[in-house]
């Protein structure tokens, strides 16, 4: 079959006589290339070929104002704006939040040749609407917001007039000024033919600059279409083109020119969902792989599409070698790169850093970023022992003297962690300084690409000192770093190769006006293609319905026609969607996926699978753990130094835990807490009671001192937290919230123990007492101790009670029992194992009779102390430690004991 621009082509054959008249105007600059490939092929002969324009450039043309740039444009409006009176100026850092957003809005009422004045007036009228009180009263924050909304015409005009006085202009003042320029521009190149190729969605300006041409008669114009969208009068795909045929008098009168019947001919289409990004990746591999294994398949007529372009680094790490040659069109973004993310961390390293600190965790993300490895292995820095050192010691903020104590270089620490906090100019001389130190690390790596980073990095920041000297105000590393992030986005690094062959990997936009006979497309699904309701702009939707400006219809209709117009000559087609919905990645499968699997014609011709990656279910990966005799030496070590009744606990819940934990000395991944994990908050909270009660041990408690507590509280309380956490700094942000809550619960647990001291006479006994004790196991085994700490013995009434604080949820139901096995066998009992363990210590030291064993969860503090529970037959739950009960408990330690020990029995993953 043969494609949309060889029709074209061979339509005109005239053109060969006299090339140099003719001038072909297409969509983009890549269609452009394309057609000027094949008019080479189509020549025969050596000639001068033909005129080819993109749309943009071709305006621009006629206009005669040049593009300004993104951030000139920027600059200016900012300019602009500061010079306006009697409405409030926010920083360029503020400004940048939406100035790019009015910048956009200007473009659409300028390309839709929109009224300015009485759109302006009627967004000021709409805010007064908004603000009107019944008695006519305002603030002067709706003062203020209401003098902005009136300045938004006076700004426009002021923009666009310091713009065109300099011969610039942003999209729309150029199409704007196109419009009138464009019978001057046909009248002075009347010899010239014009041909309009392969748009669809055409703004007001341009159908006025193209019904220009069309009406002065040596133009013509050719629509790329298929009648199955575009005689279905509700088929989106065909909606811009059925308003002009009806509108156009050209196109009343000639019909469009172009257009064919491709979606009769068969095809074969294959729709494939699978779960998320990465499986789509490696399907396309997969497919690709298998496509250039065939014999009679040329991946030069393929194209692979990428609804989501950041899938392209994924992508190009999963191409197969067998493929042989493959042309990127878009370019590889800079801001995907490793080391972009590297100087972003730097960034957020300066705007975190306190006075003579810098933050821990954006410190250790950079000593860990895998770009600056190799310069640390040349620098014999150990990041990952500087990192360790950093995470048990410095948990928030670490000064420049304590990164050298750690192990970082002088050299690093110069470069990386300077003494003075840097400003604007001083951070881009660094950047700039760093880039120089990193390039030989990687030249002698021989690492071109890195190289390659580095230089256009370093290129960048030249680029942004210049514009930080020539505009002063920005001087601010907030501006700062969005003038890096504006700067990157535009920024690419090219990839080399033959345009024209192999396979084509591009974006929905770059594939307008070009033809290939197998398609693959990625990422189809709602939010990606079409891109969703989305309306970032100061013109309500409303009111941009009223002045007929575009809203996210018109750009899904966009969406639609370039998906069918890349299906409408494919022989055979590969879609491809994610189906697990995910709000970063896309929602549902596309509407297009939907309408196709409907369509009377389509429907026939495809194949729907879901496929998702083989999983296996595995056994548990854990094996019991056989006592050998060296475990045994171990565990005897061990049983001298003491088992607590925490580690008694873990081996009920878990053998293997237990082994790991104790035997081992294995603990959990120590992790930077940058709000205050649960453990450390129970830590902080147990060392201020400490502190609270320490005063008063072995005396009687009375309202006195309470009340002295009351007051001490929140200082203590402030005291521990600074030492098991904050280590000089100053609480803020969830932290200072754990510090008050931890305040409230001291402060509702002082008030109870008043009350308690109403009806109770209360002598504290003993605070964070240890306790270290043998015990008898009966037979000629192992010495085995068991220790622990008890939070607080406290006599009342002439009863003695053993209480253990927990900062977690515990409720009275995990203190209660039935039968003694279970504290052996239900880990749910831990607490009232834990408990009983510790009056069991007390009672083997200090003869008591009335003996009670309980807890105060913090989490759960209405319920008041709960005391252990033994439910008897025919009984109530019974509180009291009575000598059978601490007996009965001392055989479930007993065998509990030989079975840690017993060598036949294997310690045992836990069942989940």
């Amino acid at each position: 079959m043969q494609y949309f621009l060889d029709d074209v082509i061979d339509s005109l054959p005239q053109w060969k006589e006299n090339p140099g008249n003719y001038v072909f105007i297409l969509p983009s600059k890549r269609a452009g290339f394309f057609l000027r490939e094949k008019l080479m092929l189509k020549a025969g002969k050596s000639l001068i070929l033909p005129e080819i324009w993109s749309i943009e450039s071709f305006v621009e043309e006629i206009s005669g104002l040049h593009y300004a740039s993104p951030l000139d444009l920027q600059f200016l409006l900012y300019k602009v704006y500061l010079d306006q009176k009697g409405i409030e100026k926010e920083s360029f850092f503020e400004f940048s939040r939406w100035g790019q957003l009015l910048i956009q809005d200007f473009n659409e009422i300028d390309r839709y040749l929109i009224d300015s004045e009485k759109l302006f007036d009627y967004l000021g009228d709409i805010q007064e609407l908004h603000q009107w009180t019944p008695d006519g009263t305002s603030s002067p924050m709706i003062r203020k917001r209401l003098a902005f909304w009136k300045s938004l015409l006076p700004i426009y005009i002021q923009f666009r007039d310091t713009l065109e006085q300099k011969g610039l202009g942003y999209q729309g003042q150029v199409y704007r000024k196109a419009v009138s320029q464009t019978p001057d521009f046909i009248s002075k190149n009347k010899s010239k033919h014009y041909i309009f190729v392969g748009f669809n969605a055409l703004n007001t300006a341009e159908q006025d600059i193209i019904q220009y041409f069309l009406k002065q008669g040596n133009t013509s114009i050719y629509w790329d279409a298929d009648v199955h969208y575009l005689d279905d009068p509700l088929h989106d795909a065909g909606l811009f083109m059925r308003k002009y045929r009806s509108k156009w008098p050209n196109l009343q009168k000639n019909g469009l020119a172009g257009i064919g019947s491709y979606f009769q001919n068969p095809k074969k289409i294959s729709v494939t969902g699978l779960p998320k990004s990465v499986s789509q990746v490696k399907y396309c591999g997969d497919l690709l792989y298998k496509l250039s294994s065939e014999p009679s398949e040329n991946l030069d007529n393929t194209a692979l599409i990428l609804g989501d372009e950041t899938l392209l680094n994924p992508m190009l790490h999963s191409l197969p070698s067998e493929i042989g040659g493959v042309n990127i069109t878009m370019g590889y973004p800079l801001h995907h790169s490793s080391i972009a993310q590297l100087f972003s961390a730097l960034f957020g390293l300066f705007q975190q850093k306190t006075q003579d600190k810098w933050r821990v965790k954006t410190a250790m993300q950079i000593l860990r970023h895998p770009f600056l490895q190799p310069f640390f292995r040349d620098e014999s820095l150990n990041s990952e022992k500087v990192c360790s050192i950093l995470l048990k010691e410095y948990p928030n903020f670490v000064s420049g003297k304590e990164l050298l104590e750690a192990g970082v270089s002088k050299g690093v620490l110069e470069l990386l962690f300077p003494n003075k906090t840097p400003g604007v100019h001083e951070v881009i001389k660094q950047f700039i300084d760093l880039t120089d130190q990193l390039l030989p690390s990687y030249r002698q790596r021989n690492d071109v690409l890195n190289m390659e980073y580095l230089d256009h990095f370093k290129n960048l920041f030249t680029r942004l000192g210049d514009l930080c000297i020539q505009h002063p105000f920005v001087s601010d590393l907030k501006a700062l770093k969005f003038l890096f992030e504006q700067l990157l986005s535009e920024d690419s690094i090219d990839f080399e190769g033959e345009p024209l062959k192999g396979l084509q990997i591009m974006g929905m936009l770059e594939s307008r006006n070009l033809d290939f006979k197998r398609v693959i497309i990625t990422s189809v699904n709602e939010g990606i293609l079409p891109s969703g309701k989305t309306n970032s702009s100061f013109i309500p939707f409303d009111v941009k319905k009223e002045f007929g400006l575009p809203t996210y219809k018109e750009k899904d209709a966009v969406y639609t026609y370039h998906f069918y117009r890349l299906l409408q000559r494919a022989e055979a087609v590969h879609i491809c969607y994610n189906t697990e919905p995910d709000v970063l990645e896309g929602g549902e499968p596309s509407r297009f996926i939907s309408q196709l699997l409907n369509d009377p014609v389509l429907s026939s011709q495809i194949e729907h699978q879901i496929i998702a990656p083989k999983t296996g279910i595995h056994p548990d990966a854990r094996k019991a753990i056989d006592k050998s005799e060296r475990l045994l030496f171990k565990l005897n070590e061990k049983a001298k130094a003491g088992f607590s009744p925490t580690a008694l606990s873990d081996y009920i819940k878990d053998p293997v835990l237990f082994y790991k934990k104790v035997i081992l000395g294995i603990r959990d991944c120590e992790q930077l807490e940058e709000t205050v994990a649960a453990n450390t908050f129970g830590t902080v909270l147990h060392q201020a009671l400490e502190y609270l009660y320490r005063p008063y041990e072995g005396l009687y408690l009375g309202p006195d001192a309470v009340h002295s507590m009351r007051q001490k509280a929140p200082e203590l309380a402030l005291k521990s937290f600074d030492e098991h956490f904050l280590k000089g700094m100053t609480a803020s942000g969830k932290n200072l919230i754990a510090l008050r809550v931890m305040e409230h619960y001291l402060d509702t647990f002082l008030l109870m123990e008043k009350e308690r001291l109403k009806k109770h006479k209360i002598k504290l006994v003993g605070v964070e007492r240890k306790l270290k004790i043998p015990f008898n196991t009966g037979t000629q085994g192992p010495e085995v101790y068991l220790k622990g700490t008890v939070d607080r013995i406290e006599e009342v009434d002439g009863s003695l009670r053993i209480i253990d604080y927990k900062t977690g949820m515990v409720e009275p139901r995990n203190l209660r029992i039935s039968d003694w096995d279970s504290l052996r066998t239900d880990p749910d009992k831990s607490k009232a194992f834990q408990v009983l363990c510790y009056a069991w210590l007390y009672k083997q030291q200090n003869p008591v009779h009335n003996l009670m064993a309980g807890v105060l969860s913090f989490k759960n503090l209405k319920t008041g102390y709960q005391w252990f529970g033994l439910k008897e037959a025919g009984r109530s739950y019974q509180s009291d430690l009575h000598e059978s009960v601490l007996l009965n408990f001392e055989n479930q330690l007993q065998l509990l004991v030989e079975e840690i020990f017993n060598p036949n029995i294997s310690f045992e993953p836990a069942l989940t």
